[in-house]
Protein backbone atom coordinates (compact mmCIF):
# COMPACT_ATOMS: atom_id res chain seq x y z
CA UNK A 1 0.00 0.00 0.00
CA UNK A 2 2.86 2.62 1.10
CA UNK A 3 4.80 1.43 -2.09
CA UNK A 4 1.30 2.35 -4.66
CA UNK A 5 1.04 5.90 -2.40
CA UNK A 6 4.61 6.52 -3.54
CA UNK A 7 4.12 5.69 -7.10
CA UNK A 8 0.75 7.52 -7.35
CA UNK A 9 3.01 10.76 -5.08
CA UNK A 10 5.52 10.47 -8.14
CA UNK A 11 3.17 10.10 -10.98
CA UNK A 12 1.05 13.70 -9.84
CA UNK A 13 4.36 15.12 -9.86
CA UNK A 14 4.05 18.97 -11.22
CA UNK A 15 5.52 19.29 -15.24
CA UNK A 16 6.96 22.46 -15.32
CA UNK A 17 7.35 23.99 -12.07
CA UNK A 18 9.45 27.25 -12.12
CA UNK A 19 11.11 29.52 -10.28
CA UNK A 20 13.10 32.90 -10.72
CA UNK A 21 17.08 32.32 -9.48
CA UNK A 22 20.41 33.60 -8.99
CA UNK A 23 23.28 31.34 -10.20
CA UNK A 24 26.13 32.00 -7.95
CA UNK A 25 29.21 31.88 -9.14
CA UNK A 26 32.14 30.71 -7.31
CA UNK A 27 35.27 32.44 -8.39
CA UNK A 28 33.34 35.82 -10.50
CA UNK A 29 31.84 38.49 -8.71
CA UNK A 30 28.83 38.99 -11.31
CA UNK A 31 25.47 37.06 -10.52
CA UNK A 32 23.56 35.63 -13.13
CA UNK A 33 20.13 35.77 -13.24
CA UNK A 34 17.64 33.27 -14.52
CA UNK A 35 14.97 30.88 -14.56
CA UNK A 36 14.68 27.19 -13.22
CA UNK A 37 12.22 24.84 -14.80
CA UNK A 38 11.61 21.33 -13.33
CA UNK A 39 10.02 18.48 -15.26
CA UNK A 40 9.02 15.07 -15.77
CA UNK A 41 12.47 14.60 -17.85
CA UNK A 42 14.82 16.50 -15.60
CA UNK A 43 16.05 20.48 -14.68
CA UNK A 44 16.24 23.49 -17.33
CA UNK A 45 18.22 26.58 -16.28
CA UNK A 46 17.64 29.35 -18.41
CA UNK A 47 20.18 32.01 -18.13
CA UNK A 48 20.17 35.95 -18.82
CA UNK A 49 23.27 35.12 -21.57
CA UNK A 50 21.81 32.06 -23.92
CA UNK A 51 25.69 30.88 -24.03
CA UNK A 52 25.03 29.91 -19.84
CA UNK A 53 21.61 28.34 -20.42
CA UNK A 54 21.72 24.34 -19.28
CA UNK A 55 19.33 21.72 -19.62
CA UNK A 56 20.18 18.38 -17.65
CA UNK A 57 18.36 15.00 -17.90
CA UNK A 58 18.04 13.31 -14.55
CA UNK A 59 20.31 11.02 -16.07
CA UNK A 60 22.74 13.56 -16.11
CA UNK A 61 22.67 15.17 -12.49
CA UNK A 62 25.23 13.65 -10.15
CA UNK A 63 23.93 14.96 -6.84
CA UNK A 64 21.46 17.98 -5.63
CA UNK A 65 21.90 19.34 -2.40
CA UNK A 66 19.36 21.10 -0.48
CA UNK A 67 20.95 23.75 1.56
CA UNK A 68 18.12 25.51 2.13
CA UNK A 69 14.39 26.06 0.56
CA UNK A 70 15.54 28.71 -1.13
CA UNK A 71 19.04 27.18 -2.07
CA UNK A 72 20.60 24.12 -4.01
CA UNK A 73 23.68 23.13 -6.08
CA UNK A 74 23.40 20.68 -8.93
CA UNK A 75 26.47 18.33 -9.91
CA UNK A 76 27.23 17.63 -12.62
CA UNK A 77 29.04 15.20 -14.79
CA UNK A 78 30.58 18.14 -16.98
CA UNK A 79 34.17 18.55 -16.93
CA UNK A 80 36.44 21.42 -16.05
CA UNK A 81 39.31 21.87 -18.00
CA UNK A 82 41.08 24.10 -15.55
CA UNK A 83 40.30 22.16 -12.49
CA UNK A 84 41.75 19.14 -13.99
CA UNK A 85 38.66 17.78 -15.09
CA UNK A 86 36.89 17.79 -12.17
CA UNK A 87 33.02 17.86 -12.07
CA UNK A 88 30.89 21.06 -12.84
CA UNK A 89 28.43 22.01 -10.08
CA UNK A 90 25.73 25.08 -10.30
CA UNK A 91 24.79 26.60 -7.00
CA UNK A 92 21.55 28.61 -7.56
CA UNK A 93 19.44 31.15 -5.12
CA UNK A 94 15.30 31.11 -5.36
CA UNK A 95 14.28 34.91 -5.79
CA UNK A 96 10.38 34.18 -5.43
CA UNK A 97 8.81 30.88 -4.42
CA UNK A 98 10.49 28.05 -2.80
CA UNK A 99 11.90 24.37 -3.40
CA UNK A 100 9.26 22.65 -1.38
CA UNK A 101 9.15 19.33 0.52
CA UNK A 102 7.06 17.87 -2.26
CA UNK A 103 9.00 19.25 -5.01
CA UNK A 104 12.68 17.98 -3.53
CA UNK A 105 11.10 14.32 -2.81
CA UNK A 106 10.03 14.08 -6.63
CA UNK A 107 13.32 15.67 -7.58
CA UNK A 108 14.88 12.71 -5.24
CA UNK A 109 12.44 9.80 -6.70
CA UNK A 110 13.70 10.77 -10.38
CA UNK A 111 17.15 11.27 -9.75
CA UNK A 112 17.12 7.28 -7.87
CA UNK A 113 20.53 7.75 -5.87
CA UNK A 114 21.81 9.41 -2.72
CA UNK A 115 20.69 13.70 -2.50
CA UNK A 116 21.38 15.55 0.41
CA UNK A 117 18.55 17.57 2.70
CA UNK A 118 19.79 20.39 5.04
CA UNK A 119 15.92 21.30 5.70
CA UNK A 120 14.97 18.69 8.08
CA UNK A 121 11.05 18.13 8.91
CA UNK A 122 9.88 17.25 12.65
CA UNK A 123 10.98 13.76 12.86
CA UNK A 124 8.86 10.84 13.22
CA UNK A 125 8.36 8.56 14.91
CA UNK A 126 12.03 8.33 17.04
CA UNK A 127 13.46 5.05 18.39
CA UNK A 128 16.58 6.63 19.54
CA UNK A 129 17.89 9.59 20.14
CA UNK A 130 21.60 10.79 21.38
CA UNK A 131 22.86 14.66 22.31
CA UNK A 132 26.08 15.18 20.24
CA UNK A 133 28.79 17.21 19.13
CA UNK A 134 29.82 17.03 15.42
CA UNK A 135 33.49 17.42 14.80
CA UNK A 136 34.00 20.30 12.45
CA UNK A 137 38.11 19.92 10.74
CA UNK A 138 38.03 22.75 13.49
CA UNK A 139 35.69 23.28 16.25
CA UNK A 140 32.08 21.85 15.93
CA UNK A 141 28.79 22.23 16.72
CA UNK A 142 26.05 20.61 19.09
CA UNK A 143 22.98 18.87 18.17
CA UNK A 144 21.09 15.44 18.54
CA UNK A 145 21.11 12.69 16.77
CA UNK A 146 17.60 10.92 16.16
CA UNK A 147 17.09 7.12 14.63
CA UNK A 148 13.98 6.00 13.32
CA UNK A 149 13.64 2.54 11.17
CA UNK A 150 14.18 4.29 7.75
CA UNK A 151 16.58 7.34 8.56
CA UNK A 152 18.98 9.02 10.66
CA UNK A 153 18.88 12.78 11.38
CA UNK A 154 21.33 15.22 12.80
CA UNK A 155 19.32 18.20 14.54
CA UNK A 156 21.24 21.37 15.35
CA UNK A 157 20.45 25.16 15.34
CA UNK A 158 24.06 25.21 13.20
CA UNK A 159 21.52 24.55 9.47
CA UNK A 160 24.08 24.11 7.30
CA UNK A 161 25.10 21.21 8.79
CA UNK A 162 21.80 19.65 9.33
CA UNK A 163 21.13 16.37 7.46
CA UNK A 164 18.59 13.48 6.68
CA UNK A 165 19.90 10.55 6.16
CA UNK A 166 17.88 8.11 4.50
CA UNK A 167 19.41 4.51 5.48
CA UNK A 168 18.64 2.36 1.98
CA UNK A 169 19.85 5.60 -0.17
CA UNK A 170 21.82 8.04 1.84
CA UNK A 171 24.41 5.67 3.88
CA UNK A 172 27.32 3.70 3.24
CA UNK A 173 28.34 2.72 7.24
CA UNK A 174 28.01 3.08 10.60
CA UNK A 175 30.85 3.14 12.92
CA UNK A 176 32.07 3.32 16.51
CA UNK A 177 34.90 2.72 17.81
CA UNK A 178 33.85 3.34 21.37
CA UNK A 179 30.71 4.01 23.65
CA UNK A 180 31.30 8.11 23.29
CA UNK A 181 31.63 7.95 19.49
CA UNK A 182 29.90 7.17 16.44
CA UNK A 183 30.79 8.15 12.75
CA UNK A 184 28.15 8.38 9.89
CA UNK A 185 29.99 7.21 6.57
CA UNK A 186 27.45 8.85 3.71
CA UNK A 187 27.29 9.39 0.34
CA UNK A 188 27.87 12.82 -0.63
CA UNK A 189 29.04 15.64 -3.10
CA UNK A 190 32.53 15.33 -1.10
CA UNK A 191 34.83 17.14 -3.60
CA UNK A 192 37.17 17.54 -1.66
CA UNK A 193 38.46 13.92 -1.39
CA UNK A 194 38.76 11.10 -4.49
CA UNK A 195 36.34 9.48 -2.97
CA UNK A 196 32.20 10.34 -2.92
CA UNK A 197 31.57 9.41 0.99
CA UNK A 198 31.83 11.49 3.21
CA UNK A 199 32.80 10.82 6.78
CA UNK A 200 30.62 12.68 9.63
CA UNK A 201 32.05 12.48 13.02
CA UNK A 202 30.29 12.47 16.35
CA UNK A 203 30.78 12.73 19.99
CA UNK A 204 28.28 11.71 22.36
CA UNK A 205 27.65 13.43 25.44
CA UNK A 206 25.59 9.79 26.94
CA UNK A 207 27.35 6.33 25.99
CA UNK A 208 25.46 4.83 22.79
CA UNK A 209 23.10 2.29 23.70
CA UNK A 210 25.03 -1.17 22.45
CA UNK A 211 21.96 -3.47 21.72
CA UNK A 212 20.54 -0.20 19.52
CA UNK A 213 23.71 0.01 17.71
CA UNK A 214 23.72 -3.96 17.04
CA UNK A 215 20.38 -3.82 15.63
CA UNK A 216 21.71 -0.50 13.56
CA UNK A 217 24.58 -2.95 12.16
CA UNK A 218 22.51 -5.69 11.04
CA UNK A 219 19.82 -3.41 9.82
CA UNK A 220 22.58 -1.88 7.49
CA UNK A 221 23.90 -5.18 6.95
CA UNK A 222 20.62 -6.21 5.49
CA UNK A 223 20.45 -3.65 3.04
CA UNK A 224 23.56 -4.10 1.98
CA UNK A 225 23.18 -7.87 1.17
CA UNK A 226 19.72 -6.77 -0.20
CA UNK A 227 20.86 -4.33 -2.79
CA UNK A 228 24.05 -6.69 -3.83
CA UNK A 229 21.70 -9.52 -4.54
CA UNK A 230 19.47 -6.82 -6.78
CA UNK A 231 22.82 -6.07 -8.94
Amino acid sequence: MKHALFLLAVASFAIGETFPVIHERTLRRDRQHGQIEITDDGINYTAEHPKESRSWKYLDIQYFDRISKTEFVILTYEDQKRYLGRDRQYRFHITDGELSDATFHNISARLGRPVTNRVLPEVPDVIYSVPVKHLHAFGGCEGELKFTKDAIYYVTDYTEDAREWQLARDVQSVWSMNRYQIEVHAFDNNRREFSRTAVYRFDLKQPLDEAFYRSLKLQLYRLETTHLLMR
